[in-house]
């Protein structure tokens, strides 16, 4: 069997699992076992399906089973379990992935037994209570301590391994597990990375024991430990979304913990973060497409400006150039600087391009090492430089662990000189970032936390740039999103999660999932106009216009003079081609807002469709005459003049427009009323211009001239001349 049949298999006996058709399943997992010849596994099948069809017979004949649905839930997981075992012996041995390639990897060097793992643990936690009596300064704790750093990086990545490539675990060994998870003699470091393990396996392999003790993780005292935990919970619950029922304890659980308000204040705040993450491909592409070029057409202008000797000098190094800011601010960059970090205050990953291509050091091609806290011993390192840099880094919040080590080594390559200016740089740029934090974000409950912004970013960057990265399915690709998953809804449908989320989306332009958000709080909360005029918002940005009609109709029965909602109501009446309808709403507006010369141009628009011509001339003559802009309503003027027989002052009108950066259409305009006032040569010139425009061609032409037909019959041209014009155009400079 292929691997992509194989697959194909897979995803049908699951789809018909999440459906319930077990005679289905059933039949698709047989197929699969044919290919394994495990007997075992065939015999628990047969096991499994004698039991449903005893289920069913019983079913018919109508007996009364009050164990019923225990027994159902019972052979649902037990199918479950059958189908994840064959399917995991069955890539084991075939799928070419990572994963899979890993496993097949230590079963031909046997692996290493956790237990011994775990040994190793205990040694270093007995070592590290030793050194933690010894003098402070002494050569021997330096020693030790070096010493016990090197095993640490050793262990930890055996450890790491064996829990991420691990099968689902027995009673035994997630006693032991737990027991590493909980000891607070164990390196955190250590702690963390089996967090992250096992969140990859879980998107491997389903394991109820594994996700457990995640949710036990998730009350642990440690923030960086507790957060990994959270981050885990979440994409476990989404991954296996339709199982979570069946297994009880894991619900009691969550709806335990769903009454401790950080527990939900922090899931909303993980799921923030990974919408946030959905800007950091578009906040790379403008760095690429928009800053640096824009920093390198200002370059030599500044090169010219600052003068190398002034900023070397003793006088020069703390008085910064009026000029420079002169021309930042000219360029646009200046802006766009500014956006760039308050985004980055808001916890948006800004450093991604920058570290994209630092992820080639040595200490990466461990898989751990992706998700390890950043947390290098000073006493490994020599020279006060690097201690120093060392130092920072820990302190700061700007950059996650993985972009940390990337700096770290990046930097321990650099020069002496280097390595000072780059410490004493990133020193100040996380001293000015905390003082912002403190006066922006003073209210901690409301911001993300930085653990766990961090962390995120960390698993960003494995799944985006790891070489391997196609072999795991992309978490940050996934669907649905988190909101939309049964589960995780029941922990977040509290108003305040809701809204909160629902926000997010919107002000980042993600209309459709702001939309749905909004529309679930409209059912708690069905008088609030706030979220019928965003709904409807919502909707209109994805073209769905009667449904946002509907939503901004309803938003204006509870708020009903309210001159933001009768324009939109206007708008979508006038795009959906109810002009009627529109102008009504449209005087509503003005009396509302008697001034506003947009909504004088509205009216004047839906006169004109409704061939109100002279009404829709006082309309555009209004505007003329009031706004400072004049040339916004010369079109409306021009044509309305043409339609309605005034050639010369329709003429005069085209005339001013196209002195002034005429479109296609101008010309095609101005050609009408040249034809209408029987200067047909110019017409044609003019018909030529529109043909030729860069924005128009032949064809879009002769599809424009073809809608213009009725009003140009109107005017008085025969229709029978018209197939002339079009000819006469196309020869062109033949008949001159």
């Amino acid at each position: 069997m292929t691997n992509l049949n194989a697959q194909h298999i897979i995803h049908n006996i699951y789809s018909s699992l999440e459906k319930r058709n077990l005679k289905e399943a059933f039949d698709q997992i047989a197929f699969l076992l044919s290919n394994l010849q495990n007997w075992q596994l065939k015999e628990t099948l047969s096991e499994i399906e004698n039991t449903y069809k005893t289920m069913l017979r019983y079913l018919t004949e109508g007996v009364k089973d009050p164990e019923r649905k225990k027994v159902y839930y019972d052979l649902l997981r037990s199918t479950y379990r059958l189908t994840d075992t064959a399917i995991l012996e069955l890539n084991t041995r075939e799928n070419p992935s990572f994963f899979y390639e890993k496993r097949r990897t230590l079963r031909v060097v046997p692996s290493e037994s956790y237990l011994i793992l775990i040994q190793s643990l205990e040694d270093i936690a007995g070592k590290m209570a030793l050194a933690s009596l010894l003098e402070d300064e002494g050569t021997e704790k330096h020693f030790l301590l070096k010493t016990l750093s090197r095993e640490t990086e050793k262990v930890s990545s055996r450890i790491f391994q064996n829990a991420w490539l691990s099968d689902p675990w027995n009673l035994d060994e997630r006693d032991k597990w737990r027991e590493v998870l909980n000891n607070k003699l164990y390196p955190f470091e250590i702690q963390c990375m089996i967090l992250s393990a096992l969140t990859l396996n879980l998107q491997e392999v389903f394991d109820e024991k594994k996700a457990l003790l995640l949710l036990e993780a998730c009350e642990n005292e440690n923030e960086e430990i507790r957060q990994r935990a959270l981050t885990g919970i979440l994409l476990f619950l989404r991954k296996y979304n339709h199982r979570i029922t069946l297994y009880p304890e894991i619900g009691n659980r969550l709806q335990h913990m769903a009454e401790d308000n950080r527990f939900i204040r922090d899931i909303r705040h993980i799921i923030l973060q990974f919408i946030l993450s959905r800007e950091t491909e578009k906040i790379t592409r403008r760095i690429q497409e928009e800053i640096l070029p824009d920093m390198m057409k200002i370059s030599p202008e500044l090169s010219t400006k600052i003068k190398l000797e002034d900023l070397m000098s003793e006088t020069g190094t703390d008085e910064k150039n009026p000029e420079w800011k002169n021309l930042l601010e000219e360029s646009g960059l200046n802006d766009k600087l500014q956006e760039f970090s308050e985004l980055q205050l808001e916890g948006a990953d800004v450093m991604h391009s920058s570290f994209t291509h630092l992820k080639t050091f040595s200490f990466f091609n461990e898989i751990g090492n992706w998700f390890i806290p950043f947390s290098l011993k000073y006493d490994e390192v020599e020279g006060a430089d690097s201690n120093e840099l060392l130092k920072v880094l820990m302190e700061s919040s700007v950059l996650c662990n993985s972009d940390k080590y990337s700096f770290y080594f990046s930097v321990r390559q650099m020069p002496d000189s280097f390595k000072k200016m780059m410490t004493g740089q990133i020193a100040a740029d996380s001293d000015a970032i905390r003082e912002m934090l403190k006066e922006e974000l003073a209210d901690n409950s409301k911001k993300i936390n930085p653990i766990a912004r961090q962390y995120i970013q960390d698993l960003y960057r494995f799944y985006k740039i790891h070489p391997r990265k196609k072999d795991f399915e992309d978490i940050f690709e996934a669907s649905p999103d988190f909101y939309a998953v049964g589960s995780i809804a029941r922990l977040i449908g509290d108003n305040e999660s809701q809204l909160t989320i629902g926000e997010y989306y919107f002000n980042r332009n993600y209309y459709a999932e702001a939309g749905e958000i909004f529309g679930r709080l409209l059912q708690t909360d069905p008088g609030n106009d706030i979220l019928y005029q965003k709904r409807g918002y919502c909707l209109q940005m994805q073209g769905l216009l009667q449904d946002a009609l509907e939503a901004y109709l309803k938003a204006e029965l509870f708020n009903t003079s309210n001159p933001w909602t009768i324009k939109k109501i206007a708008y979508c009446y006038r795009v959906l081609k109810q002009p009627e309808n529109a102008l009504a709403y449209y005087h509503k507006a003005e009396q509302l807002n008697p001034d506003n010369l947009s909504i004088q141009l509205s009216i004047g628009h839906c006169h004109l469709e409704l061939k109100n011509y002279q009404d829709a001339l006082k309309c555009y003559f209004k505007v003329e005459y009031l706004d400072k802009n004049k040339e916004k309503a010369w079109r409306p003027i021009a044509w309305c003049s043409f339609l309605t027989g005034k050639y010369e002052q329709a003429r005069d009108y085209f005339t001013l427009i196209l002195e002034n950066n005429p479109g296609a259409a101008d010309f095609l305009n101005s050609g009408h009323t040249q034809l209408a006032m029987g200067h047909t040569k110019e017409a044609i010139r003019m018909y030529e211009l529109s043909a030729r425009h860069p924005e128009s061609s032949m064809e879009k032409f002769k599809e424009a001239f073809a809608g213009d037909i009725p009003d140009l019959i109107h005017a008085g041209i025969l229709e029978e001349d018209i197939p002339f014009l079009i000819d006469r155009l196309i020869y062109g400079t033949e008949l001159d």
